[in-house]
C-alpha cells in the first residue's frame, strides 16, 4: 500500500511539472533574412544597382575599366589606386573632364598619390585616444582609494557605451542643411581632412567622415566606410546616403568598378577584339569547310546535245555486260549465226552440235577448236573473253554471208 501511494505522488509531480511548464510556454515570430539568390550572390552592388534603375537612372558592375562619358558617376571600392599609373591619369583627366568620382575607404595604396591629387588625408585618432588613456590613468592614480574605484567604475561603464556605438550606427550631420544620416561601418581610428575647400561634408561632431571637392569641372567625394555592399546597403540611412554620395540625376550613367573580382580570358578576348575573333572564327570555318568530304563531284558533267554512234555502241556493251554478264549479247550473235548457216547449210538444224561447228568451219575457214567454246558456252565472261568469243562468231556470220567458199 506505502508503495502504491509514492507511484501515485510521483505521477501527480511529472504531471503538474508538464502542466506547469506548458502553461508558461510562449512562441513568438522571428524574422530571418533569406540567403542571396541570382545575379545578388556574386554582384556586390546589385543592391544598389536596382535603387539607381528605379531612379531612372543607368547602373552597371564593371571589373573591366573603360573611361565612360564625363558627365557619369563612377563608385570605386578595392581598387587598387597606385597599380596602373597610365590608368590613374585617366582617371583624374575624366574627372578634370566634368565626371564624379566617389571612393570609400576601401581604396588600396596610393594614399600619397591620391591625397597629391585631391588635397584629402585620413587623421589617425588612435594616438588621441592613448593620450586620453594617459591623462585618465593620472587622474586615477590621484585621490583617495575610494575615488579611484568609482572613477575606475566610471571608465569601465564610458568604455562599453562606446563599444556599443562603435557597433550600432553612427548620426553623421551634413553641412549647410544639418540633415542627419545614420552610417554603418564608419572607421573610428581615423577621420577625414582636407586642405581645399569643401563642397559638401558630413561630420560627427567635428570630426568629417564623408566630403566632396571639386576637382576642374568634376568633383571627388570621399566617405570613411564601404556601406553600398551586399546586405550593408539596407542598413541605417545608406540608400540616401548613396544618392547624396553620387548626385544621382535622371538619366545618369553609373559604374561600379572594383577589383576583388576579375573578369575571364573569354570575357577579356570579346570585349577588347571581338573583331578579331569574329574573322579568327570565320577563318576557321572556311578552312573546315574547304577540307571537309565532299558529296559530290566538283562540278556536274554537262549534258551533250547529241551523241555518236560509237558512245551508242559503247554505252550499250556497258549496259549488256553490267546486267547479265553479255548473256544476251552472246545469245543475239548464236542466232544471227545461225540464220546466216540456214541459208548456206538447209539441214542446220538437223544437225548435232559436232556437226554444226564442224560444217561452220569448213565454210568460213574458222577453226573448231575457236569457234566451238563460243558457240556452247553461256556461262559469265569477262569482259575480255566475251570479246574474243563476239568477234569469233561476228566473223563466221560475215563469212557464212559471203557466197564464195572459203577454205581454213
Amino acid at each position: 500500500m506505502n508503495w502504491r501511494w509514492v507511484r501515485i505522488a510521483a505521477v501527480v509531480v511529472v504531471v503538474g511539472f508538464i502542466v506547469w511548464f506548458c502553461s508558461h510556454l510562449r512562441f513568438t515570430e522571428t524574422k530571418v533574412p533569406l540567403p542571396l539568390q541570382g545575379e545578388a550572390i556574386t554582384n556586390p552592388y546589385y543592391a544598389a544597382i536596382k535603387l539607381a534603375e528605379r531612379l531612372h537612372a543607368k547602373a552597371a558592375w564593371e571589373r573591366i575599366f573603360t573611361v565612360p562619358a564625363t558627365d557619369s558617376v563612377i563608385l570605386l571600392s578595392n581598387w587598387n589606386w597606385s597599380l596602373s599609373r597610365t590608368r590613374r591619369e585617366r582617371i583624374e583627366a575624366w574627372v578634370a573632364s566634368g565626371g564624379r568620382l566617389v571612393v570609400d575607404n576601401s581604396l588600396i595604396g596610393g594614399s600619397g598619390e591620391f591625397e597629391k591629387w585631391v588635397g584629402v588625408s585620413q587623421l589617425d585618432r588612435s594616438a588621441d585616444a592613448d593620450k586620453d588613456d594617459e591623462e585618465d590613468v593620472e587622474k586615477d592614480s590621484a585621490g583617495s582609494p575610494d575615488e579611484k574605484k568609482k572613477r575606475k567604475l566610471n571608465k569601465r561603464e564610458r568604455r562599453l557605451v562606446e563599444q556599443f556605438i562603435d557597433e550600432d550606427c553612427t548620426t553623421l550631420t551634413e553641412d549647410g542643411t544639418n540633415r542627419t544620416l545614420n552610417v554603418c561601418g564608419i572607421d573610428p581610428s581615423v577621420s577625414l581632412a582636407s586642405s581645399r575647400k569643401l563642397t559638401w561634408a558630413l561630420r560627427q561632431n567635428h570630426e568629417i567622415q564623408a566630403l566632396r571637392i571639386a576637382v576642374g569641372r568634376g568633383s571627388v567625394t570621399v566617405l570613411n566606410a564601404s556601406p553600398f555592399r551586399y546586405r550593408d546597403f539596407f542598413q541605417g540611412d545608406h540608400p540616401s546616403l548613396f544618392v547624396a554620395m553620387t548626385q544621382l540625376h535622371h538619366g545618369d550613367n553609373l559604374f561600379f568598378f572594383t577589383e576583388e573580382d576579375h573578369a575571364s580570358l573569354l570575357t577579356l578576348m570579346w570585349r577588347f577584339g571581338a573583331p578579331v575573333v569574329l574573322l579568327l572564327a570565320a577563318l576557321i570555318a572556311l578552312a573546315l569547310w574547304r577540307n571537309g568530304t565532299r558529296f559530290g563531284p566538283l562540278a556536274a558533267t554537262p549534258e551533250k546535245a547529241r551523241r555518236s554512234l560509237a558512245e551508242q555502241i559503247r554505252g550499250t556493251g556497258q549496259f549488256t555486260l553490267r546486267f547479265g554478264g553479255g548473256r544476251a549479247l552472246h545469245s543475239a550473235l548464236v542466232r544471227a549465226l545461225r540464220e546466216a548457216a540456214i541459208k548456206r547449210l538447209p539441214a542446220y538444224d538437223r544437225m548435232s552440235s559436232e556437226e554444226r561447228i564442224a560444217a561452220v568451219a569448213k565454210l568460213t575457214g574458222v577453226l573448231e577448236s575457236e569457234l566451238g567454246p563460243a558457240l556452247n558456252y553461256s556461262g559469265a565472261r569477262s569482259s575480255h573473253e566475251l570479246r574474243n568469243v563476239i568477234a569469233v562468231l561476228e566473223t563466221a556470220r560475215r563469212r557464212l554471208a559471203m557466197k564464195k567458199k572459203l577454205t581454213p
